[in-house]
């Protein structure tokens, strides 16, 4: 499992980006296997639901390498947006990890 953290110069967030590998543990308390392709999550630090923050979003690497521009991890959450320059860094380092 590797962890980096992020920080967004436009919106002020930081986030926690952790890889989860095949056969690593994942989910609330760990309670899933990851058993295919690496996924990729994103936690926001200002909360602390667990070690890394709160948990916003799940996707496969290469869903996220193969992409440009910011994301929206979530419609809901105006806040939890992760602007194009801070996402481009995490791609680069996720291309890094592979």
């Amino acid at each position: 499992m590797k962890i980096k953290i992020f920080h967004d110069t436009r919106s002020h967030l930081i986030w926690a980006v952790r890889i989860v590998e095949k056969g690593d543990k994942y989910g609330l308390d760990d309670c899933l296997d990851n058993t295919g392709k690496p996924l990729v999550e994103f936690y926001d630090t200002r909360y602390e639901h667990t070690d890394l923050g709160q948990f916003v979003s799940r996707y496969f690497i290469d869903t996220l390498t193969e992409g440009e521009g910011g994301l929206n991890l979530d419609g809901g959450v105006p806040s939890w947006n992760v602007n194009e320059p801070c996402m481009n860094r995490i791609r680069d380092w996720l291309r890094r990890q592979a």
